[in-house]
């Protein structure tokens, strides 16, 4: 199965850009609070690609296994959270080093997250 992409676009002139290399099934995305980095969940492949916003790079992919799905980012910045269907987990992963924690057990099937401030 071939990557997916994601096309950044140029709000003030509504512009796409080049199309930017991900992993398999590319879905949710969160974006951090300061505008740097967006993180895209990639369902297939069980990965978040972190992306550079001033370069729209793509850094290495963070395994978190299989059905990665919905992600959120604390007001703060400090880590994002992903949420898996099966086996019903939340990973936060911090977004200084892009490096994933212990995956906290949420029980079966899970669907959405959201963080409150």
């Amino acid at each position: 199965m071939d990557s997916g992409t994601v096309t950044p676009i140029a709000t003030a002139t509504n512009t796409a850009g080049k199309p930017i290399d991900l992993g398999r099934g590319p879905g949710q995305i969160a974006i951090t609070p300061n505008g740097k980095t967006v993180y895209v969940v990639n369902r297939q492949s069980g990965t978040v690609t972190p992306i550079a916003t001033a370069t729209n790079t793509p850094g290495k992919p963070i395994k978190l296994g299989r059905s990665a799905d919905q992600i959120a980012i604390t007001p703060d910045g400090k880590t994002a959270y992903v949420l898996a269907m099966f086996p019903g987990t939340l990973t936060p992963i911090a977004t200084a080093t892009n490096t994933p924690g212990k995956p906290i057990n949420v029980g079966r099937i899970p669907r959405a997250i959201a963080i409150t401030p």
